[in-house]
Protein backbone atom coordinates (compact mmCIF):
# COMPACT_ATOMS: atom_id res chain seq x y z
CA UNK A 1 0.00 0.00 0.00
CA UNK A 2 1.83 2.77 -1.40
CA UNK A 3 0.49 6.26 0.78
CA UNK A 4 3.57 9.21 -0.82
CA UNK A 5 3.27 10.09 -4.16
CA UNK A 6 5.30 12.96 -3.69
CA UNK A 7 8.21 14.28 -1.04
CA UNK A 8 5.43 17.09 0.78
CA UNK A 9 2.58 14.48 0.82
CA UNK A 10 0.27 14.46 3.97
CA UNK A 11 -1.25 11.20 5.04
CA UNK A 12 -4.14 11.18 7.14
CA UNK A 13 -5.12 7.57 9.22
CA UNK A 14 -7.94 7.00 10.64
CA UNK A 15 -7.44 4.94 14.15
CA UNK A 16 -9.19 2.00 15.26
CA UNK A 17 -12.28 2.75 17.23
CA UNK A 18 -11.47 6.46 16.93
CA UNK A 19 -13.32 9.75 15.31
CA UNK A 20 -10.01 11.37 15.56
CA UNK A 21 -7.09 11.26 12.82
CA UNK A 22 -3.46 11.22 13.21
CA UNK A 23 -2.02 12.69 10.81
CA UNK A 24 1.63 12.42 9.56
CA UNK A 25 4.27 13.85 6.85
CA UNK A 26 7.15 12.58 5.96
CA UNK A 27 10.80 14.48 4.15
CA UNK A 28 14.01 12.30 3.66
CA UNK A 29 17.85 13.32 2.95
CA UNK A 30 20.47 10.79 1.90
CA UNK A 31 24.08 11.97 0.95
CA UNK A 32 22.90 15.87 1.60
CA UNK A 33 20.48 15.49 -1.22
CA UNK A 34 16.53 15.81 -0.83
CA UNK A 35 14.97 12.06 -1.34
CA UNK A 36 11.31 11.25 -3.70
CA UNK A 37 9.54 10.03 -0.78
CA UNK A 38 7.59 8.69 -3.15
CA UNK A 39 9.49 5.18 -2.87
CA UNK A 40 8.65 4.56 0.58
CA UNK A 41 5.65 2.96 1.27
CA UNK A 42 3.97 3.40 4.82
CA UNK A 43 2.70 0.21 5.65
CA UNK A 44 -0.30 -0.17 8.30
CA UNK A 45 0.38 -2.89 11.19
CA UNK A 46 -2.15 -3.55 13.92
CA UNK A 47 -1.78 -1.33 16.56
CA UNK A 48 -0.31 -2.78 19.82
CA UNK A 49 1.86 -4.85 17.78
CA UNK A 50 4.71 -3.78 20.44
CA UNK A 51 2.43 -3.64 23.37
CA UNK A 52 4.71 -3.75 26.58
CA UNK A 53 4.03 -5.74 29.98
CA UNK A 54 6.02 -5.44 32.96
CA UNK A 55 5.97 -8.44 35.81
CA UNK A 56 3.91 -6.68 38.09
CA UNK A 57 5.27 -5.38 41.40
CA UNK A 58 8.90 -6.06 39.80
CA UNK A 59 9.30 -2.42 38.28
CA UNK A 60 11.13 -0.02 40.47
CA UNK A 61 10.10 3.53 38.95
CA UNK A 62 13.47 5.58 39.71
CA UNK A 63 12.66 9.30 39.85
CA UNK A 64 14.87 12.31 39.53
CA UNK A 65 15.18 12.16 43.59
CA UNK A 66 16.60 8.81 43.21
CA UNK A 67 19.43 9.44 40.66
CA UNK A 68 22.01 8.58 43.16
CA UNK A 69 20.68 4.98 43.17
CA UNK A 70 21.40 3.77 39.90
CA UNK A 71 21.58 0.05 38.42
CA UNK A 72 18.97 -1.65 40.55
CA UNK A 73 17.30 -4.16 38.18
CA UNK A 74 13.53 -4.96 37.15
CA UNK A 75 11.93 -7.40 35.24
CA UNK A 76 9.94 -7.53 32.24
CA UNK A 77 8.31 -10.18 30.17
CA UNK A 78 9.05 -8.19 27.07
CA UNK A 79 11.16 -5.98 27.13
CA UNK A 80 15.21 -5.67 28.09
CA UNK A 81 16.96 -2.16 27.97
CA UNK A 82 16.55 0.82 30.16
CA UNK A 83 13.32 3.03 31.03
CA UNK A 84 13.64 6.54 32.58
CA UNK A 85 11.31 8.35 34.48
CA UNK A 86 10.66 11.66 35.73
CA UNK A 87 7.49 13.51 36.73
CA UNK A 88 4.11 15.71 35.65
CA UNK A 89 5.55 18.34 36.55
CA UNK A 90 8.84 18.40 34.56
CA UNK A 91 7.39 16.04 31.41
CA UNK A 92 10.25 14.81 29.15
CA UNK A 93 9.93 16.95 26.19
CA UNK A 94 12.38 14.78 23.82
CA UNK A 95 13.97 11.58 23.60
CA UNK A 96 17.81 10.25 21.39
CA UNK A 97 19.25 7.01 20.58
CA UNK A 98 21.54 5.57 18.77
CA UNK A 99 21.48 1.58 18.47
CA UNK A 100 22.99 -1.19 16.61
CA UNK A 101 20.31 -2.81 14.37
CA UNK A 102 19.91 -6.85 15.67
CA UNK A 103 22.16 -9.19 14.02
CA UNK A 104 20.35 -12.81 14.86
CA UNK A 105 21.17 -16.49 15.14
CA UNK A 106 18.96 -19.12 16.18
CA UNK A 107 17.92 -19.71 19.27
CA UNK A 108 17.95 -23.15 19.82
CA UNK A 109 14.77 -24.76 20.77
CA UNK A 110 12.44 -21.77 19.30
CA UNK A 111 10.53 -22.28 16.18
CA UNK A 112 11.44 -20.51 13.35
CA UNK A 113 11.26 -17.29 12.17
CA UNK A 114 12.55 -16.23 14.81
CA UNK A 115 12.84 -11.88 15.54
CA UNK A 116 14.45 -9.04 18.13
CA UNK A 117 12.88 -5.12 18.16
CA UNK A 118 15.36 -2.24 19.10
CA UNK A 119 13.84 0.79 19.23
CA UNK A 120 13.57 4.25 21.19
CA UNK A 121 10.67 5.61 22.60
CA UNK A 122 8.48 7.59 24.86
CA UNK A 123 5.90 6.36 27.74
CA UNK A 124 5.00 2.78 27.48
CA UNK A 125 6.32 1.79 31.29
CA UNK A 126 4.93 4.25 33.99
CA UNK A 127 2.45 5.42 31.62
CA UNK A 128 0.49 2.38 30.18
CA UNK A 129 -2.20 4.10 28.50
CA UNK A 130 -0.16 5.40 25.16
CA UNK A 131 3.75 4.90 23.84
CA UNK A 132 5.12 6.94 21.20
CA UNK A 133 8.17 4.79 19.20
CA UNK A 134 10.39 4.03 16.27
CA UNK A 135 12.69 1.21 15.65
CA UNK A 136 13.99 -1.73 14.14
CA UNK A 137 13.19 -5.34 13.56
CA UNK A 138 14.92 -8.02 12.36
CA UNK A 139 13.80 -11.50 11.47
CA UNK A 140 15.57 -14.41 10.93
CA UNK A 141 14.55 -17.62 8.73
CA UNK A 142 14.91 -21.24 8.68
CA UNK A 143 18.41 -21.20 5.87
CA UNK A 144 19.68 -18.82 8.86
CA UNK A 145 19.24 -15.44 6.10
CA UNK A 146 18.26 -12.17 8.33
CA UNK A 147 16.58 -8.95 6.82
CA UNK A 148 15.68 -5.57 9.23
CA UNK A 149 12.89 -3.62 8.36
CA UNK A 150 12.30 0.55 9.80
CA UNK A 151 8.94 0.79 11.65
CA UNK A 152 7.22 3.74 14.07
CA UNK A 153 4.08 3.35 16.27
CA UNK A 154 2.23 5.92 18.56
CA UNK A 155 0.21 3.24 20.38
CA UNK A 156 -2.76 2.60 20.91
CA UNK A 157 -3.55 4.12 17.65
CA UNK A 158 -1.43 4.00 14.60
CA UNK A 159 1.86 1.37 13.32
CA UNK A 160 3.33 1.53 10.36
CA UNK A 161 6.27 -0.55 8.67
CA UNK A 162 8.53 1.72 6.24
CA UNK A 163 8.86 0.02 3.29
CA UNK A 164 11.77 1.58 1.20
CA UNK A 165 13.87 3.05 4.37
CA UNK A 166 17.26 1.38 3.84
CA UNK A 167 18.63 -0.90 6.62
CA UNK A 168 20.51 -4.00 7.40
CA UNK A 169 21.39 -5.77 10.48
CA UNK A 170 24.40 -4.37 12.46
CA UNK A 171 23.54 -0.79 10.69
CA UNK A 172 24.01 1.99 13.44
CA UNK A 173 20.79 3.34 13.79
CA UNK A 174 19.80 6.77 15.34
CA UNK A 175 16.18 7.86 16.56
CA UNK A 176 15.20 10.87 18.08
CA UNK A 177 11.74 12.22 18.94
CA UNK A 178 11.18 15.95 20.01
CA UNK A 179 7.58 16.77 21.53
CA UNK A 180 5.72 20.05 20.64
CA UNK A 181 2.35 18.92 22.46
CA UNK A 182 1.10 15.86 24.17
CA UNK A 183 -0.52 14.73 20.49
CA UNK A 184 2.29 16.30 18.41
CA UNK A 185 5.51 15.22 17.89
CA UNK A 186 8.65 14.50 15.35
CA UNK A 187 10.81 11.62 14.79
CA UNK A 188 13.79 11.95 13.31
CA UNK A 189 15.03 8.22 12.12
CA UNK A 190 19.00 7.97 10.81
CA UNK A 191 20.98 5.12 9.05
CA UNK A 192 24.41 6.15 9.77
CA UNK A 193 25.86 3.65 7.83
CA UNK A 194 23.79 4.72 4.61
CA UNK A 195 23.63 8.65 5.25
CA UNK A 196 19.78 8.56 5.14
CA UNK A 197 17.69 10.73 7.70
CA UNK A 198 13.42 10.50 7.31
CA UNK A 199 11.98 13.11 9.26
CA UNK A 200 8.38 12.34 10.24
CA UNK A 201 5.87 15.11 11.76
CA UNK A 202 3.05 13.61 13.96
CA UNK A 203 -0.36 15.52 14.54
CA UNK A 204 -3.34 14.11 16.41
CA UNK A 205 -1.82 11.40 18.30
CA UNK A 206 -3.07 9.64 21.62
CA UNK A 207 -2.14 12.48 24.25
CA UNK A 208 1.07 11.09 25.71
CA UNK A 209 1.79 11.23 29.48
CA UNK A 210 5.68 12.37 28.88
CA UNK A 211 6.44 10.50 31.83
CA UNK A 212 8.92 7.43 30.50
CA UNK A 213 12.08 7.42 28.25
CA UNK A 214 12.88 4.42 27.26
CA UNK A 215 15.85 2.13 25.31
CA UNK A 216 14.56 -0.75 24.75
CA UNK A 217 15.15 -4.34 22.86
CA UNK A 218 11.78 -5.99 22.89
CA UNK A 219 10.26 -9.27 22.11
CA UNK A 220 7.54 -8.10 20.89
CA UNK A 221 3.99 -9.38 20.64
CA UNK A 222 1.71 -10.40 17.51
CA UNK A 223 -1.13 -11.98 17.24
CA UNK A 224 -2.23 -13.70 20.24
CA UNK A 225 1.08 -13.77 21.51
CA UNK A 226 4.94 -12.73 21.96
CA UNK A 227 7.37 -14.00 18.46
CA UNK A 228 9.94 -16.33 18.79
CA UNK A 229 12.65 -14.53 20.43
CA UNK A 230 16.27 -14.93 18.18
CA UNK A 231 20.11 -15.17 19.60
CA UNK A 232 21.44 -11.32 18.96
CA UNK A 233 24.99 -10.05 19.27
CA UNK A 234 25.35 -7.01 21.56
CA UNK A 235 22.92 -4.39 21.24
CA UNK A 236 24.75 -1.07 22.32
CA UNK A 237 22.87 2.19 22.93
CA UNK A 238 24.67 4.94 22.76
CA UNK A 239 24.18 8.80 23.42
CA UNK A 240 21.32 7.83 25.03
CA UNK A 241 19.31 11.15 26.60
CA UNK A 242 16.23 12.32 27.44
CA UNK A 243 15.43 16.29 27.68
CA UNK A 244 12.45 17.52 29.95
CA UNK A 245 10.74 20.93 30.32
CA UNK A 246 11.78 22.26 32.88
CA UNK A 247 15.55 20.56 33.11
CA UNK A 248 17.73 18.82 33.92
CA UNK A 249 19.17 16.22 30.96
CA UNK A 250 18.26 13.14 31.90
CA UNK A 251 20.69 9.97 30.83
CA UNK A 252 20.62 6.51 32.22
CA UNK A 253 21.73 6.99 35.81
CA UNK A 254 18.70 6.43 38.20
CA UNK A 255 16.95 3.96 35.89
CA UNK A 256 16.89 0.25 36.44
CA UNK A 257 18.44 -1.96 34.02
CA UNK A 258 15.34 -4.17 33.36
CA UNK A 259 16.14 -7.75 32.13
CA UNK A 260 13.78 -10.25 29.50
CA UNK A 261 12.61 -12.82 32.12
CA UNK A 262 10.92 -12.85 35.27
CA UNK A 263 14.58 -13.79 37.39
CA UNK A 264 17.98 -12.85 36.64
CA UNK A 265 18.85 -17.27 36.17
CA UNK A 266 16.13 -17.43 33.45
CA UNK A 267 16.65 -14.25 31.50
CA UNK A 268 17.26 -14.35 27.62
CA UNK A 269 18.54 -10.69 27.54
CA UNK A 270 19.91 -8.40 30.34
CA UNK A 271 21.03 -4.72 30.38
CA UNK A 272 24.30 -3.67 31.32
CA UNK A 273 25.32 0.02 32.43
CA UNK A 274 28.15 1.01 30.87
CA UNK A 275 28.46 5.24 31.73
CA UNK A 276 25.57 7.90 31.52
CA UNK A 277 24.61 7.47 27.96
CA UNK A 278 25.59 4.40 27.14
CA UNK A 279 24.75 0.75 27.92
CA UNK A 280 24.91 -2.87 26.20
CA UNK A 281 21.77 -5.29 25.62
CA UNK A 282 23.51 -9.03 26.02
CA UNK A 283 21.90 -12.38 24.62
CA UNK A 284 21.24 -15.19 27.20
CA UNK A 285 20.39 -18.57 27.53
Amino acid sequence: MRLFDNPLALVSFLAWGSAAELTFSATAIQHGRTVDTSILSFLPIPPRSHHHHFYQGLLNLTLLADLDKRDTTSFSNNWCGVSQHTTASNPITGVNGIFSAPSLSQRPGQPIPQFAAAWVGIDGSSCRTTLLQAGVTTVLNSNDGQSASAWWEWSPRSSYSISGFPVKPGDWVGVNITVSSPTSAKILLTNYNQDYVLTLTLQNGPQLCQLDADWIVEDFRQGDGKVSFGRFDDIWFEQCAATTAHGPKLGINGAPMIYLGSNAHDATCVAKWYDNEDFYCESQN
